[in-house]
């Protein structure tokens, strides 16, 4: 469960390799109703050391809360989602596909924000691949269960693609994901197109993390 004070860090972005990426469309195998939206990243050592550098503070300021919240119990600290691969550091993100109001009951579902490397809207029929270099948004958020313990979750919030690996939108600026055009790199041949977050807001509210 995600802890009480549900703050809303700020976005962290990381450039990498995407690996096993599921962008186009939520991946269904395990959530078969909404599904979810992933797409890990494969980074160098620098980054992986600087998004440690700067969860460490919101790390230990959420685990003093739950330790707060929970006088006299114990609790198991889960690793950060960023471990040691071949090649650099494998960062984990994803996001749900959809989910059910708790007022009203009603499903939504989600669209996950795609860019090109000129920070414009990815036609939905361009496929994203493995190994294709891009840069994900992602904002941290910290849960506290009995069964699992304490740690956190990268939740990903868009996706910029600067180089199409072989094989293979938004109402939302790019901009207000920190993405800004590159000077090189992939861009999509099509229309700018709309309907991205075509759920409801959810109670996660947006913010700039700055350039990458």
């Amino acid at each position: 469960m995600a802890l009480k004070s549900r703050t809303k860090h700020q976005i962290i972005k990381a450039k990498g390799t995407a690996r096993y990426p599921h962008i186009n469309e939520p991946y269904k195998k395990f959530e078969p109703e909404f599904g979810v939206y992933t797409c890990d990243v494969i980074i160098d050592k620098e980054q992986a050391d600087a998004i440690k550098a700067t969860l460490k503070p919101l790390y230990e300021q959420e685990l003093k809360e739950a330790q707060e919240a929970n006088p006299g119990k114990g609790i198991t600290q889960r690793a950060f989602p960023i471990e040691e691969v071949d090649g650099g550091y494998l960062v984990k993100t994803k996001m749900e596909g959809g989910g059910r109001n708790k007022g009203t009951g009603e499903t939504y579902h989600r669209s996950m924000p795609v860019y090109d490397s000129k920070a414009k809207p990815l036609d939905k029929d361009v496929q994203v691949w493995s190994g294709s270099e891009v840069v994900v948004a992602f904002r941290p958020s910290f849960y506290n269960s009995p069964a699992i313990g304490f740690g956190v979750t990268f939740k990903l919030e868009a996706v910029q693609v600067l180089k199409l690996g072989e094989g293979g939108v938004s109402v939302k600026a790019a901009s207000s994901f920190g993405f800004t055009e590159q000077e090189e790199g992939f861009v999509n041949g099509g229309e700018n197109l709309e309907g991205g977050f075509d759920a409801e807001e959810t109670e996660e509210s947006e913010e700039d993390f700055g350039n990458f």
